[in-house]
């Protein structure tokens, strides 16, 4: 068994916060387990979460031997949106999942929040807290606190529902134009990383829409997600009979290209045609909160290229007369 030996160099809130703050390559989660099995030790007393350490004493944790996720810095390319001493928003990237999925010990966006925070930041410190997630393949805002101060008060606005989220959507089918409301229930099914919406079954999901612009064939659609469930806003779009153009586990299609666009393509030579999108036709386009300090904050992600590509050649071929 692995022992990190520690000593307390200034005052914390509790042992977590301590050894959130020293250990900046263990997931937040990892340690809080840690400690309520047992594994934190101050002066040589086991202690749980409501330990607080004072300046000067020492600390040991135990790590068992088994493999375990560390979020080693690494450099990965985003946009930053926005960044303060305790907030960071950046524009995620597609094809990049936000945290390791289960059964891999390979972490992923984390790696590059840690070192731009790290290495690049106007405002350094040694890690970051993951308050919510975008799908692997979703691209725009994802925010992040950069202390357990700030990951604490972003946590209960998510909670408290005073956070205001907005995507934008390429569903297919033709939407009437207007706006409305889905409220359907989202669970589990036994199929790991797919989820449901049916009945009464699981946990309350809501969701507002408004139809932006309408193709032949597809639509465009505003979504503000009133709740935050896993997959909400495919699963309630999917709901209306109008999946995602590009989502294969919600009854959209594996990709889209420009021959089922564009009237009289004709492929060029013998090559496989490559697909104007490839991934989930989903965009977190705009995030609304309040800083700690009460004052405001809108974060908007522009359109990733592919996504305004898809929306050009729609414009261009599907412009409804």
């Amino acid at each position: 068994m692995e022992t990190i030996e520690l000593r307390v160099d200034e005052q914390y809130r509790d042992i977590v916060e301590f050894l959130a703050a020293m250990l900046p390559t263990l997931p937040l989660s990892r340690i809080r387990r840690l400690v309520a099995h047992g594994h934190a030790a101050v002066e040589g007393r086991r202690v749980d979460h409501l330990c607080v350490p004072h300046v000067g004493q020492s600390v040991v944790l135990s790590l068992p031997d088994e493999p375990i996720v560390r979020y080693e810095p690494k450099k990965l390319d985003f946009e930053v949106l926005y960044e303060d001493a305790h907030v960071l928003a950046i524009n995620k990237p597609a094809g990049v999942a936000v945290i390791p999925g289960p059964g891999t010990l390979e972490a992923t966006l984390i790696n590059g929040l840690l070192w731009h925070v790290q290495h690049e930041s106007p405002f350094p410190c040694r890690r970051v807290h993951v308050i919510h997630r975008l799908d692997k393949d979703t691209t725009g805002v994802l925010l992040v606190g950069k202390d357990l101060a700030a990951a604490r008060h972003l946590s209960a606005a998510f909670e408290g529902r005073r956070v205001a989220k907005h995507y934008l959507a390429l569903v297919r089918g033709e939407m009437a134009a207007g706006e409305g409301e889905v409220d359907l229930p989202i669970a589990p099914t036994a199929t790991r990383g797919r989820m449901r919406a049916r009945g009464r079954e699981g946990r309350p999901a809501r969701s507002r829409y408004r139809v932006a612009e309408r193709f032949r064939g597809y639509t465009l659609v505003e979504v503000q997600p009133l709740t935050g469930r896993q997959h909400q806003v495919r699963l309630h779009l999917a709901s209306l009979g109008h999946p995602l153009a590009v989502d294969p586990l919600y009854g959209g299609a594996n990709a889209l290209f420009l021959s089922e666009i564009k009237p009289g393509y004709r492929r060029k030579g013998d090559r496989p045609e490559p697909p104007l999108m490839g991934r989930l036709t989903l965009h977190a386009r705009r995030i609304e909160f309040e800083l700690a300090d009460g004052s405001p904050l809108t974060v908007e992600a522009p359109l990733p290229a592919d996504f305004e590509r898809l929306l050009r050649v729609l414009r261009k071929y599907r412009t409804r007369r």
